[in-house]
């Protein structure tokens, strides 16, 4: 992936967390200024009815006047006006009444709200009307929705700064996979268009030759061929890992089978083999995984190794470890080494297909168990946890 798309896949991906985050958190703060404001907005109006109803119920005694109104409790920021029935103000508390025309529930009149009802006092009818101004509460009601806008635009600018920093981490296993498969590809038309050439310039010297004294020529063939066909079956080994029967495999046992396996290398280089046993392991897998995965360590430990060198193989607390002398891996490289086709030496000209490793890497995981590589003094240690 290059740089560019990359940085437009963060870019899109904070937008979107962010245009996601923004909306959510716009819904949220209207939300509660919708039902902040509705709640003022009906303790009001339940404040206003209740004074309303309470003058009713006072005024009502034919005996009384509406002077008793006084003794009615009715906060400073709240007013009373009663009305007869010829539209003319008989009481008021705190306040004049702009009352053009007579009404009764709630009515907005300017800046205030009021609430009217009526009632029959010695045969005549009269007005009840409890008024408030909510220039105040609108006011603070205001300042409530501000600074809402306020808080949703400073978590959606925090939101869109961590968005952008999250989205690499989000991305990265995806950058990584896709440099790896564009390593892959590279390493691969490598690997196969070395012998596909030597293959096209043994059939050509054969022709020259006019298939006289050609031997060699087919034996290069013969030999390349057969390189061709051991990535093509590694290559078709990774993809079937797992998908055979399993059953209990004791791994000791295994490990010295293949060391029987592998002598007739070990002897030719005169290695020195030392197998520490404290510990058995038996894990449930398939046989050929884990032959080819302990396979593949102890041959590298030889194709590595130098003559006269040693490989210490210890069985101990549900672990393997895999020590040999010979060639060390640079520190740099012990992340890399367990990726597909990568071989330390960059010209490639080292024996083998540089899959070894990977399968190994690929069983591992498969099975859940954890590998670990080190260099320690004159050992390389590959240590594989069960």
């Amino acid at each position: 992936m290059k740089l560019d798309q990359f940085l437009k896949a963060r870019l899109k991906i904070t937008l979107l967390i962010s245009a996601i985050s923004t909306f959510i958190l716009a819904a949220f703060a209207g939300s509660i200024y919708y039902f902040y404001k509705e709640q003022i907005l009906y303790e009001i109006s339940d404040e206003l009815k209740s004074i309303a109803f309470e003058v009713s119920k006072v005024v009502e005694n034919p005996l009384r006047d509406f002077s008793i109104v006084k003794n009615v409790n009715i906060p400073d920021d709240t007013y009373l006006c009663v009305y007869n029935y010829d539209a003319k103000m008989v009481f008021y508390k705190h306040k004049l009444c702009e009352i053009k025309n007579f009404f009764s529930g709630f009515q907005v009149i300017g800046h205030d709200v009021v609430f009217g009802t009526s009632i029959e006092k010695n045969g005549n009818l009269y007005y009840i009307y409890v008024g408030k101004n909510l220039s105040r509460i609108l006011a603070s009601i205001d300042k409530l929705k501000l600074i809402l806008i306020y808080v949703t635009f400073v978590i959606s600018t925090i939101i869109l700064v961590f968005s952008f920093l999250i989205s690499k981490k989000i991305l990265s296993p995806i950058k990584e996979t896709v440099e790896k498969q564009e390593r892959f590809t590279q390493n691969v038309s490598h690997d196969l268009r070395t012998p596909l050439t030597v293959i096209s310039s043994n059939l050509y010297l054969i022709k020259q030759k006019k298939f006289q004294n050609i031997e060699k020529n087919i034996e290069n063939i013969a030999r390349t061929v057969e390189y061709m066909k051991s990535i093509v079956a590694d290559l078709l080994f990774i993809s079937q890992i797992g998908e055979k029967e399993k059953k209990p495999v004791n791994i000791n046992e295994l490990l010295k089978k293949q060391l029987h396996l592998l002598s007739p290398k070990i002897e030719e280089k005169n290695i020195g083999v030392i197998f520490k046993e404290e510990d058995q392991i038996t894990i449930e897998a398939n046989q050929a995984d884990m032959e080819k995965l302990f396979s593949n360590l102890l041959e590298n430990a030889i194709k590595y190794n130098c003559d006269n060198g040693e490989i210490i193989i210890t069985i101990k607390k549900k672990q393997v470890s895999i020590k040999n002398t010979g060639k060390l891996i640079k520190k740099e490289n012990l992340d890399k080494i367990f990726e597909r086709f990568y071989r330390e030496d960059e010209a490639r000209t080292s024996e083998g297909s540089g899959l070894g490793l990977a399968i190994v890497k690929e069983i591992a995981d498969f099975y859940k168990l954890k590998i670990k590589v080190k260099v320690e003094g004159v050992h390389n240690e590959f240590i594989i946890r069960f």
